[in-house]
């Protein structure tokens, strides 16, 4: 630290941030014992628990209630009778490609998240 001085980039950048109109101070990222993460080490740990669990399916338990209404919805939606004597599709193909869907898109026209998969 001491060897740091006005003329270093860094501390140009750091201290137009600091003294920028609308800078918003960050938390200080947590171990999983409620400790600080002090170094590189445990902060790569925080952010790489974080993004684990938030990939996770036990993240977001209420997305199961979610997929369950879309599988119900397609198992009646298949079970109709085909119209202009298209070939029947099975639930199985549906998902298939619902879950070859990629993630990160942004929402089609109908406003649905490939999420849902």
């Amino acid at each position: 630290m001491e060897e740091i001085t006005p003329t270093y980039i860094a501390f140009g950048n750091v201290t137009k941030a600091l003294k920028s109109e609308g800078y918003i101070p960050v938390s200080p990222l947590k171990r999983s014992d409620y400790f600080i993460a002090l170094d590189d080490a445990e902060i790569a740990e925080c952010l790489e628990d974080s993004l684990e669990f938030q990939c996770s399916h036990a993240s977001s338990p209420h997305n199961i209630l979610h997929v369950h209404n879309i599988e119900k919805e397609v198992r009646h939606k298949v079970s109709l009778e085909p119209k202009y004597n298209l070939s029947p599709v099975s639930l199985s193909e549906v998902q298939m490609l619902i879950k070859s869907l990629k993630t990160g898109k942004s929402l089609g026209l109908d406003g649905i998240s490939n999420k849902a998969s």
